[in-house]
This record gives structure tokens, C-alpha cells and sequence, in this order.
């Protein structure tokens, strides 16, 4: 189990065979480690454990507040309407030739000052806001 645990640790991405590969453990002896003994289950393309109060705990004891949140909405992501335009605006019109030079160009891109932060925040709440009134539509005025 400290093996599958080590691997999930380093890189949660994998998939069972390549953890089974990676440890030497039949499939089926991985998946039940990590379902039943580790209590996670896969979530998109990562291995997030099945109960949440160990995250819910580390928030409340950082003072962090939750907000409530749909499960995933496009209109609140701080991704769609921040971090993405951000990237684009960057890369745009450029021949980068190697992945090396697009992960530097990206790089570089993402180094985000702190007044850019609280910038997309302001505009995550605008947006939550606005959610909340009934304007889904940028333009809506209610």
C-alpha cells in the first residue's frame, strides 16, 4: 500500500496499469488499494480522496472560507475569464518550433503579480454577483 501511496503522491495522473507497472502489482490488486485501503476514487484525470473533511479541515484551521460553488460552471471560473485570455493574449501570433519554447513562453506568462490576482478575484465576484441577480449574459442589466 506505502508503494501506491508513494506513486499517487509524485503524480496522481496515472491511471491504474501504469501505477501496476510502476509498483509491480497485478491491476486489480492496485485498484483495490486505492479504492478500498487509500478511500480514493478518479475524479476527471486525477485521484482525489473520496472524503473531503481532511481538505474542509485544513481550510477552517487557515481561516480560508469556502464559498459555495456549482461543481462547475463556466461562467465562475476564474480560469475561462482570467488565467485563459491572459494566455492567449500572450501566445497569440506566435511560431514557438519546440514544446521547450511554448513551456517558457507559458511560463512566463503565468508569472502573475499579486495585483493581477486580486484583479481576477474582484472579477470572479462581479461574475458570481451577476450570477446571482439572474444577469447570465454580460450586457444583462438587472
Amino acid at each position: 500500500m506505502a508503494f501506491v501511496k508513494a506513486v499517487l503522491d509524485r503524480d496522481q495522473r496515472l491511471n491504474v496499469r501504469l501505477i501496476a507497472e510502476e509498483v509491480g502489482l497485478p491491476k486489480m490488486d492496485v485498484h483495490r488499494i486505492i479504492t478500498e485501503d487509500l478511500h480514493m476514487r478518479k475524479i476527471c484525470v486525477k485521484l482525489v480522496p473520496k472524503n473531503l473533511s481532511d481538505v474542509w479541515e485544513f481550510l477552517a484551521q487557515n481561516n480560508i472560507t469556502m464559498l459555495p460553488h456549482p461543481p462547475y460552471s463556466p461562467d465562475l471560473a476564474p480560469c475561462d475569464f482570467f488565467l485563459f485570455p491572459k494566455l492567449k493574449t500572450h501566445l497569440k501570433g506566435y511560431h514557438f518550433g519546440t514544446v521547450e519554447n511554448v513551456q517558457a513562453a507559458a511560463t512566463s506568462a503565468l508569472n502573475i503579480s499579486s495585483e493581477d490576482f486580486l484583479h481576477c478575484y474582484e472579477e470572479w465576484q462581479q461574475c458570481w454577483n451577476r450570477c446571482i441577480r439572474g444577469a447570465y449574459f454580460e450586457g444583462d442589466k438587472l
